[in-house]
């Protein structure tokens, strides 16, 4: 595999397919015998051998068909000797042809054996090399930070925004009419607002890295399901928490493969519906609204909504299908165990992963959202929190208590009237908005609080959404919307399911976070 990395670093070979797949295996096969050695060494045995013959043929087949395409960083070593006129350029390219001949030596060596330099005269030219590679790259100017101390910081900051928040909101500060003073509160505010976002941008981390990781996933999966497939990736730059990128990284993976064994065609079925052979699938990364949204778009078959119907009824997971609008029907292809693959694979079929990836979405305050045309391809959309830190939420009150739901999961807010209030038998209270019945949820009766109203045509209602579903919430009023620090409720609070956490406002009181998912799972009950 050296030899191959060598050819490739000195520009005499081709960097196409063949030679990544060669590489990918060689690692691989690596991977396996390190693996291996470790595991002999633990149960004290002998190690397995590995047979490598036909890796080996691979790698020779590879370099005798090699041609020089690539430059090399730096200028490449017979560039540097014919410049410093130490060897003509006639012996360079005589070299250059005896090196696609196994066993493949290097230049240097080549011209030193056909008396052209001295190895000396080599010698200097490879430094000239090495210099010219590395004023290429910048040095990275960085320091490696422990997570958990960046944590403690933006705690920290967090607490001074608040406490800075609570000055500038006291009262008797507020009396005190001084223009001086108030200048200088601004100026302080501008600063901690300012210095939350520093703080902030220390826990951001490219997407490029996870995005690069999906290109072995498609080329493996692409070749086990014999189907041919382009990965395009755009917003590589997207920021996104460094906390969310590994527990993100799996239902990347699972959603990018299902789109490839799922989504693509083979090569035959594209040909026959006047598409190109070659599928592709654009992964694609960008902020929008105070969000992280990643996009896995492809240009398959798209989602048959008449057989993941079918299936649900099937299994079980609905009762009837009337009434489903298109991202209700697609969306129930996240539910434990289903699967419309005929056949079971080692990629798909077995009714595991798109339900563990919803539940990691949900862990991350995400949702999902998908648009599928038959024929033209499916298009998955997550949108994830810019951080888990911060919580952009939407404050209400429930008599004297106040509570935040988070705006990724609140649709509207409105004062219904009295006659689109109603009592269906099974289903309890409903809301009338814009033709559809909503369930109304009272939310003085899940945290268990006396209301300043009770009647919804005059408190308010704030319909929530999960997983394409809707509830209306009755709350007295509205505060208003604010980002807050989360704060954990202590093992004591864990078990009450309808709270994610706690966060203290700019006047110094505190606010519970409501878990829209609990607050669904309560309605149920």
């Amino acid at each position: 595999m050296e030899n191959v990395l060598d050819q490739a670093r000195s520009g005499a070979l081709i960097i196409e397919s063949a030679a990544i797949d060669l590489i990918l295996a060689g690692v691989d096969m690596l991977r396996q015998m390190i693996t291996e050695a470790q595991d002999a060494a633990l149960a004290k045995r002998p190690r397995t051998l590995f047979d490598i013959s036909s890796l080996l043929k691979r790698v020779e087949d590879l370099l005798s068909g090699g041609e020089a395409t690539q430059e090399a960083p730096g200028k490449p070593l017979g560039e540097i000797l014919v410049e410093t006129g130490i060897v003509e350029k006639n012996a360079v390219d005589q070299a250059l042809e005896t090196q696609k001949n196994p066993p493949h030596r290097p230049l240097g060596e080549l011209l030193v054996k056909q008396g052209a330099v001295q190895p000396s005269q080599v010698a200097r030219a490879i430094s000239t090399q090495k210099t010219q590679a590395t004023t290429l790259k910048p040095t990275a100017q960085s320091v490696k930070i422990d997570t958990a101390k960046l944590d403690n910081l933006l705690d920290m900051v967090g607490e001074l925004v608040i406490s800075q928040s609570m000055v500038q909101a006291n009262p008797n500060i507020q009396k005190l009419k001084d223009r001086k003073l108030s200048r200088d509160l601004s100026q302080l505010g501008r600063i901690t607002s300012e210095l939350q976002k520093s703080t902030m941008s220390m826990r951001m981390v490219p997407i490029k890295q996870t995005f690069q990781k999906m290109v072995r996933v498609v080329r493996d999966t692409s070749q086990k399901a014999q189907k041919k497939i382009e990965l395009k990736l755009q917003g590589e730059s997207t920021e996104i928490d460094r906390n969310m990128v590994e527990k993100f990284y799996d239902p990347l993976m699972h959603m990018v493969r299902n789109s490839v064994d799922h989504g693509i065609e083979t090569p035959d079925e594209r040909l026959k519906a006047g598409k190109p052979e070659t599928g592709t699938v654009i992964l694609s990364a960008y902020h929008q609204g105070g969000n992280v949204c990643v996009e896995i778009k492809d240009d398959g078959r798209g989602l048959d909504r008449e057989k993941i119907l079918a299936k649900a009824l099937e299994n079980g997971i609905i009762t009837e299908a009337d009434g489903l609008n298109d991202e209700e029907v697609f969306k129930l292809i996240f539910q434990p165990g289903f699967s419309t693959a005929q056949v079971v694979t080692e990629i798909s079929g077995r009714g595991v992963g798109m339900d563990v990836v919803q539940k990691t979405i949900d862990e991350l305050r995400g949702k999902v959202n998908i648009v599928s045309e038959p024929g033209e391809g499916t298009t998955f959309t997550i949108a994830l929190p810019l951080t888990l830190a911060i919580i952009d939420g939407m404050v209400v009150e429930v008599g004297q208590e106040r509570y935040i739901l988070p705006t990724i999961s609140v649709a509207e807010s409105l004062r219904p009237k009295k006659e689109e209030y109603s009592t269906v038998q099974g289903r309890g209270e409903m809301i009338m908005i814009r033709g559809s019945l909503i369930p109304l949820i009272r939310l003085y009766e899940v945290v268990q609080v006396d209301p300043e109203k009770r009647e919804p045509w005059e408190a308010l209602v704030v319909v929530i959404e999960h997983h394409g579903q809707q509830r209306c919430l009755l709350v007295d009023r509205l505060v208003g919307r604010q980002e807050v620090v989360i704060k954990s409720l202590g093992h004591s609070l864990k078990k009450v399911k309808v709270l994610a956490g706690g966060a203290i406002m700019g006047d110094g009181r505190v606010g519970l976070i409501l878990d829209v998912e609990g607050i669904f799972k309560h309605q149920d009950k």
